[in-house]
């Protein structure tokens, strides 16, 4: 009994061994003939002998991708996906994507010296120039330039404008076939960006200090703040600031025009304790002043979010869209309907 259990087990043991055995095998000759279906595709697209380097994602799940490589080309390794769509099998590849990248790095190497005259120089940290395949489907992808500067970008200076536009100009001097270029402050002030799909009308140096400032609404509402900091000045009262009092900076920017104002921004005042209230008999004055402010900035704001808070009092927040204010017959009118006792 027990010898005919054992020889049953073995007989079991053995199927399943061969089973796997068959399953391994035919698992690995499956992807034998993917790996050749796939190599001679691309060879065919491109007309040049490729070598995988190796194979990626290789199981049941998630299919077959590789990295592939042409003869003559050795250092452009590019990725090849394999899937399957409506029963057929669908290959596709970056190439195209990382042999402009390439492409690219040789030119900026070559480029260098020059982009150093004008003040830049290559990143510590990341490479001088990276891109992004955005589809393998279609093959499109986002190249883009990391530069570093001395200069800090706090305010945007006219100088380092030029500078900025003097690297545009090589730029298009050269077709680089880049999408954007990316400059950072070695001082730890602010970055820039430059998309260059939207600067084919950007040629002066107004219109690149717009584009700019156009990218970085933080910038932008810095900007504001120093330009109008002496008529904000001359507007307040020992009543109230122009000051966020969780915050270094009392504006945010939410939209600039096409010479980079600022034209649409949120704004806080703060008042001393106890004076955002009906009780201060200066409050409509206040108000006025408040409202004459920003009545008087040029170009004209296109919107005015205001927010008003007093520090004794908590959660006494008044706040409303400037242009919210022809709803009410006077300014005594609006205090009645939104200040508190």
């Amino acid at each position: 009994m027990k010898k005919t259990i054992l020889l049953t087990t073995g007989v079991i043991a053995a199927l399943i061994i061969g089973v796997v055995i068959w399953l391994v095998a035919d698992y690995f000759i499956e992807s034998q003939i993917e790996d050749r279906n796939a190599r001679e595709f691309i060879e065919e697209k491109y007309d040049m002998e490729a070598v995988i380097i190796r194979e990626t994602n290789a199981d049941f799940v998630n299919g077959h991708s590789y990295e592939m490589a042409f003869e003559e080309q050795r250092d452009v390794v590019f990725t090849v996906t394999v899937d399957v769509e409506n029963y057929s099998t669908i290959y596709r590849d970056d190439y195209e994507a990382v042999r402009k990248l390439h492409e690219l790095r040789g030119n900026m190497e070559k480029l260098m010296p020059e982009i150093e005259a004008i003040g830049f120089t290559e990143p510590s940290t990341v490479e001088l120039a990276e891109h992004v395949v955005k589809s393998m489907k279609t093959g499109e992808a986002v190249r883009w330039l990391n530069l570093e500067t001395e200069d800090s970008y706090e305010t945007i200076e006219r100088l380092e404008v030029q500078k900025v536009k003097e690297l545009l100009d090589l730029q298009r001097k050269h077709g680089l076939d880049v999408q954007k270029i990316l400059i950072d402050s070695k001082s730890g002030g602010n970055s820039v960006t430059m998309d260059l799909r939207t600067m084919e009308e950007v040629h002066s140096v107004e219109e690149v200090e717009a584009h700019v400032i156009g990218n970085d609404l933080t910038l932008a509402g810095k900007r504001f703040e120093e330009k109008w900091s002496n008529a904000a000045a001359e507007a307040e009262t020992e009543r109230f600031s122009f000051n966020d009092e969780f915050d270094d900076n009392w504006v945010s920017c939410h939209q600039v025009n096409h010479k980079g104002d600022c034209i649409n921004l949120l704004a806080n005042v703060t008042f001393a304790p106890g004076e955002l209230s009906r009780q201060n008999p200066h409050l409509e004055e206040d108000l006025n002043a408040i409202f004459n402010f920003f009545d008087s900035i040029e170009p004209k704001m296109m919107q005015v979010d205001l927010v008003m808070n007093d520090l004794e009092t908590e959660g006494n927040t008044v706040r409303l869209f400037l242009r919210e204010r022809k709803n009410y017959e006077s300014t005594e009118a609006l205090i009645e309907d939104l200040v508190k006792g």
